[in-house]
């Protein structure tokens, strides 16, 4: 997902001498972590965020049902982008704390299918399609596991290092990379069927948000804070359009990036950007059809009426999809480093790094149950099948969370 923290040496370095390039690997591109934070004071000397919020009181009372808890990786990785887990049907895909071993669980009961060791390190998430699970390293290959054994099927050199979550849908894989480019290649052997290319700012956000498809159109948000369409299987820019517009007088303050992870509702991707905006795309088109502000690095959620975020300082609001009316905000999390919400059934639920997952009614946005099923954090965006959230902490345990009435 997204990444929520800063690296404080990097940021430091730029604003010491912005423009300073990092070592990203292979093509680096330069870069930093929710820029403002370390400028901010929200992190410490251990590089851990520090909870400048009390538990808020509960205005109702719901209780949540943990239906499991199972063990199915050995730790989040340090450093950043943190990499997603993959869910795909009855299969969650994770990636080991050394960034060299992906894990395939059954999402029942936690039992394990497989573990695959790799030689390089594994710089994104975990992504899956085609019968394939993807991962990209720091030296810019792609690499894809065949699903049912973990066995390498193929893997092919790219110009950088990917950063954010590939994805294979219609025998087309789509990959970004930190350089600017997306791609297509072949699910069968990873042969190139496309490219396009966008500038890469000075400064933007290490990671990235991963590509969404559908049956004709692959959508993704680069690091200039522009939302791209194109054909899903020749490459053929359908539309490009800019979600966020750059302001300010430093680099750090123009700072833009269209990390925010975008969702897909009816006919309209709703995406937003970093230092930016909320905005309702028509997928046929690329129109804009409304844009509020909201500076967002995670992911949109959404439901039949409302578009959900959680801004950069963890303020939630609810967006009218029609019309992108501010139908609620509840700040009273402001300061607990939130994760992405997720939608469950009529609740919206988001976790923190102190562990509790926090359930907000999704029509007025009152908070209305807590739970803690451990201490680690949870940072990555929750995942959600049949009215049931599942949230991965930083420990490795994955935690399978209903609300019971």
């Amino acid at each position: 997902m997204p990444v929520r923290f800063l690296a404080i040496g990097l940021l430091a370095t730029a604003l010491a001498a912005c423009g300073t390039v990092s070592s990203l690997g292979k093509g680096a591109v330069r870069g930093v972590n929710r820029a403002g934070e370390s400028v901010a004071g929200r992190l410490t000397a251990n590089d851990k965020p520090e909870i400048t919020a009390e538990l808020p009181e509960l205005t109702g009372s719901i209780t949540v049902e943990v239906l499991a808890e199972h063990r199915i990786t050995d730790g989040t990785p340090d450093g950043y982008p943190k990499p997603w887990p993959a869910f795909d049907g009855e299969v969650v895909y994770t990636l080991g704390q050394s960034r060299r071993d992906v894990f395939a669980h059954a999402l029942a009961d936690g039992k394990r299918l497989w573990k695959a060791g790799l030689e390089d390190d594994i710089t994104g998430g975990v992504g899956a399609g085609d019968g394939l699970v993807l991962v990209g390293t720091a030296n810019g290959e792609l690499i894809a596991l065949a699903a049912t054994d973990g066995k390498e099927r193929w893997r092919v050199p790219l110009e950088s290092e990917i950063l954010a979550p590939p994805t294979a849908r219609d025998g087309v894989v789509v990959v970004a990379t930190g350089d600017g480019h997306l791609y297509g290649l072949s699910s069968a052997d990873g042969a190139r069927k496309w490219s396009i290319e966008r500038d890469v700012p000075t400064l933007s956000l290490r990671g990235g948000s991963a590509p969404l498809t559908t049956p004709t159109l692959a959508v993704h948000g680069f690091a200039d804070g522009h939302l791209v369409a194109v054909d899903l299987h020749t490459g053929r820019e359908a539309w490009d359009t800019p979600i966020v517009q750059p302001r300010g007088r430093t680099e750090l303050e123009r700072m833009v990036d269209a990390d925010c992870q975008p969702v897909i509702e009816g006919s309209a991707v709703f995406a937003g950007a970093y230092q930016g905006r909320a905005s309702a795309i028509e997928l046929a088109t690329g129109t804009v059809g409304w844009a509020r502000e909201l500076s967002c690095d995670t992911a949109l959620a959404a439901d039949s009426f409302n578009v959900y975020g959680v801004d950069t300082d963890d303020k939630i609001s609810a967006f009218d999809q029609r019309s992108g009316a501010v139908y609620w905000e509840q700040d009273a999390l402001k300061g607990r480093h939130l994760t992405a919400p997720a939608v469950v059934g009529s609740y919206l639920a988001v976790a923190d790094i102190e562990g509790y997952v926090h359930w907000l009614r999704a029509d007025d946005g009152t908070l209305v149950g807590r739970t803690r099923p451990t201490k680690d954090a949870f940072l990555l965006t929750p995942y959600v099948r049949d009215g049931v959230a599942y949230f991965l902490s930083e420990g490795g345990r994955l935690y399978a969370l209903r609300p019971a009435n």
